[in-house]
């Protein structure tokens, strides 16, 4: 698989760099996945018999469209960490990569006898990433989770779903999806910092406090007012008109968050008088007011088809556009024009990353089997250690 590790303009970006993947279902798999994406030899560890989402649907060709979504481009073994022998060879495996990232239930990892500080240890330039619900400090730290609990437990939920309904769950595993995020991105951050010192650090991501951390208007209005916080549907609960909106046929999304925007839109509607209107003058009290302004917007919109809507108010510079299915969407030529569906090396449909730089793979190669590269091993192992003085050290 030597010649996965190149971009499309040359050796990739994360080129030479080894990263045990221990990851289960989403957040860890997709963290080792924008890694190999990025041209790193991810080795995907599962236990024998494979991991749970290998089991999960739709499948394709007999194998799971989820498990290979989230598993292209690495390298697969299995290991029985419950065995001597098991946890021996991940010894080995440790002392000779860069990367190591589990999201196991809290406390699985420590039981198995590679606690953080014993990793390290082994391998001091080891970056160790740890993704758990809550992390591995505070009250709820040996709490599992799943993304439904985080969404609930961050304050999302409450803010999600229609105005002025019961709470909902975001339509996706953003729970999950989030922390696989900043986990990549800690990782980018923590080599950075090991090429200056030497040093390798254990980088702990809470499901929970990515949430949080993404809550940011709604975060500061809670910290900040005393206002009232729930859901909005589809509408911001500040700027207006920022939503969707019905018109003759479909609907349509528009957002306009300041008021030269406003003014654009309410001209290009044949309603120059809005702007004038008390209600409507501010961003502020637009936004105090949306309701009113999404009847009046409304009856305007009534006479005109969506793509109509679109069309005039893109030629004034409104931002807009159609609230598509996701049929719809993956097939868009704009989603065409940028590869985000690309096809693995055997036809599979696939998803690619939200990002375009160079040294990412050209080429997607399937999830590997399990144990696809048992054989491998011995190879690996007999490679020289890789440790923070540079010496070199050939035992297990």
């Amino acid at each position: 698989m030597s010649d996965q590790a190149r971009g499309p303009h040359g050796p990739a970006a994360l080129g030479g760099i080894r990263v045990l993947d221990l990851g289960r279902v989403l957040s860890g798999p997709l963290c080792g996945r924008i890694l190999a994406d990025l041209g790193a030899e991810v080795i995907k560890i599962e236990p024998p018999g494979g991991v749970d989402a290998r089991r999960f649907g739709p499948f394709y060709q007999g194998t799971s469209s989820y498990h290979r979504l989230l598993n292209r481009n690495k390298f697969g073994i299995t290991l029985d960490l419950k065995s001597d022998g098991g946890r021996r060879a991940l010894t080995g495996l440790v002392r000779r990569s860069d990367v190591l990232v589990e999201n196991f239930r809290p406390g699985v990892i420590d039981r198995l006898g590679f606690p953080p500080e014993r990793l390290l240890e082994i391998n001091p330039r080891l970056v160790a990433v740890s993704i758990s619900g809550y992390g591995r400090t505070g009250p709820l730290s040996g709490r599992p989770a799943y993304d439904l609990i985080v969404q609930a437990a961050s304050g999302l939920m409450s803010v999600t779903g229609p105005d002025g309904g019961p709470p909902a769950r975001a339509g996706v595993s953003v729970g999950d999806v989030v922390p696989g995020l900043y986990a990549a991105t800690a990782v980018l951050a923590a080599l950075h910092e090991r090429a200056r010192t030497g040093r390798g650090q254990h980088v702990d991501v809470a499901m929970f406090d990515g949430l949080l951390s993404i809550l940011e208007s709604v975060a500061m209005r809670a910290l900040l007012t005393d206002e009232p916080i729930g859901p909005a549907g589809s509408h911001h609960a500040i700027s207006a008109p920022f939503g969707t909106f019905a018109t003759r046929d479909r609907p349509v999304a528009i957002a306009v968050a300041n008021d030269p925007l406003f003014a654009a839109l309410a001209s290009a509607l044949g309603h120059p008088e809005w702007t004038r209107d008390a209600r409507f003058r501010t961003d502020d009290e637009r936004g105090r007011h949306r309701r009113d302004l999404q009847k009046e917007l409304e009856a305007e919109l009534a006479g005109r088809t969506r793509d109509q809507v679109i069309e005039v108010l893109s030629a004034a510079g409104v931002p807009c556009g159609p609230v598509l299915g996701v049929r719809e969407a993956l097939r868009h030529g704009q989603a065409e024009a940028r590869g985000m569906v690309r096809a693995e090396t055997d036809g599979f449909p696939t998803l690619d990353n939200g990002f375009r730089v160079t040294g990412s793979r050209q080429d997607a190669f399937p999830a590997p089997e399990p144990g696809q590269h048992d054989h491998l091993v011995a190879g690996w192992m007999d490679e020289p250690v890789r440790t923070g003085g540079g010496r070199e050290d050939h035992d297990v």
